[in-house]
């Protein structure tokens, strides 16, 4: 019997990442998905929903797109995944998570609908799937004026491919879960831009001539208006201390200059596709003010994405072969002045030997710490230690430590370097790792 919140959030910890049947097909359809949502009234088409694809940039394009709606007035809905620490962190609205209390109930009803849909013969639900389900119910009910899905894996048969958006958004676009949706990019770009509907505009910007080509045919094969955010239509200018300053311009409008607080480049990329992405969402309104746009961009935060825990130690949660090079690309411009230490523990199924090589040819680094995450899906720490080291074997001066205790070597590599002006850290390779520092910082602030 599941009768609070701690017993519900463990009943979802248990359940399958993909399917429940003995093949465990990943994202084969949602039938079964839909069945239940029928149970329960639909909730997701109950609430207008903008929907995100992409590999990388999903979560921050979302957290951009919030901010200006937010500062447009509109309350607005936003689930993506993981979560760092904790579950709810997936399902909120504007600045705040759901509560326990929301988060049980949601649970509930969904948890009743299954029981129902699996007495006549369907099968249970997924882990996403669940939470999907969960999270529509709640917006349901708390009303939104709109809700920014992020796809859980691909689109086209992602749970979240059940909604009716008003807009799509499809962010950057490389080589992750090839064993679930291809070993091209074209392959991928087509799992991707099957959340394209009929009619329903979509924004894009892929960092791919392939990508594009994929996405404008089937935006074109469904009558939906394509925007294809160029490099070409924003300009940084400026790198301080403490900003990135930009300015973006097209045929429509211009904003001639907007600031970032300091983050990862690569943010400049997600901030311009949301800022084109709510113009097109609001086009009825006019063009979204400069001032609204910039107070928009000042309250952007999202975590684990060169997230800055200490003064000289960041988190990034880079976990494929493009978010390295988007961090490499950070580091050098950004962090070029110092030393580089990383601190880095991947998962097993990523295709983690190209993420060491890009990482050790793309910056100096100075000192390796190699961990591992706390799955059951990590690599071994020994074999990515033996990875750098024969990557760096030229550099007799990068030294490598292993120790699968996350937390005994995080401090150890934070006593290393905190009071040193001349040195930064670096957490890469997983969003499992980013989640575990995490924890691990604020239980030792909380002491």
């Amino acid at each position: 019997m599941i009768t609070d919140y701690e017993a519900c959030v463990k009943y979802i910890d248990h359940i399958p990442l993909f399917s429940h049947e003995k093949n465990e097909r990943n994202k084969s359809g949602n039938e079964n998905l839909s069945f239940l949502m029928e149970e329960l009234g639909n909730p997701h088409k109950n609430i207008k929903s903008i929907h995100i694809a992409g590999t990388n940039g999903k979560g921050s394009t979302a957290s951009f797109i919030k901010c200006i709606l937010n500062k447009m007035g509109y309350k607005t809905g936003i689930f993506t995944s993981p979560h760092l620490i904790d579950i709810r962190e997936r399902i909120a609205i504007d600045n705040d998570i759901i509560s326990k209390t929301d988060f049980f109930n949601a649970f509930r009803a969904v948890y009743k609908a299954e029981q129902i849909i699996v007495e006549k013969g369907k099968s249970k639900l997924s882990y996403f799937e669940f939470l999907f389900a969960m999270a529509a119910v709640y917006y349901d009910i708390k009303k939104p004026d709109y809700v920014i899905y992020e796809t859980g894996l691909g689109g086209r048969l992602d749970a979240t491919n059940l909604l009716s958006p008003v807009i799509t958004v499809i962010t950057s676009i490389g080589l992750d879960h090839m064993k679930y949706l291809g070993d091209t990019i074209e392959k991928i770009a087509a799992e991707k831009a099957g959340i394209i509907k009929e009619g329903v505009p979509v924004v894009y910007k892929t960092e791919s001539q392939k990508a594009d080509a994929v996405i404008s045919k089937v935006a074109k094969n469904r009558r939906a208006e394509e925007i294809n955010v160029a490099k070409t239509d924003y300009l940084i200018f400026d790198i301080t201390d403490k900003t990135i300053d930009f300015a973006l311009a097209n045929d429509y409008y211009i904003y001639e200059r907007l600031v970032l607080k300091k983050t990862a480049l690569y943010q400049v990329d997600n901030a311009v596709l949301a800022i084109v992405a709510c113009n097109e969402l609001l086009k009825d309104k006019g063009v979204i003010k400069e001032d609204i746009i910039k107070q928009a961009l000042l309250d952007f935060y999202w975590p684990g994405r060169m997230e800055s825990l200490y003064p000289n130690v960041i988190i990034d949660g880079a976990h494929n072969e493009d978010a390295i090079d988007m961090f490499n690309e950070t580091v050098h411009d950004l962090y070029s002045d110092k030393k580089i230490e990383i601190l880095f523990a991947v998962c097993e199924d990523k295709d983690y030997e190209p993420m060491i090589k890009k990482l050790c040819d793309g910056i100096s680094i100075s000192k390796v710490y190699v961990t591992k995450v706390d799955s059951y899906r990590t690599a071994s720490p020994d074999h990515v230690a033996e990875l750098f080291r024969n990557r760096l074997d030229r550099n007799t001066s990068t030294d490598i430590m292993v120790d699968c205790d996350i937390k005994k070597i995080f401090k150890t590599a934070l006593s290393e370097v905190l009071n040193k002006d001349d040195t930064m850290l670096f957490c890469v390779g997983s969003l499992y790792l980013v989640g575990s520092i995490k924890q691990i910082v604020l239980e030792a602030k909380d002491d």
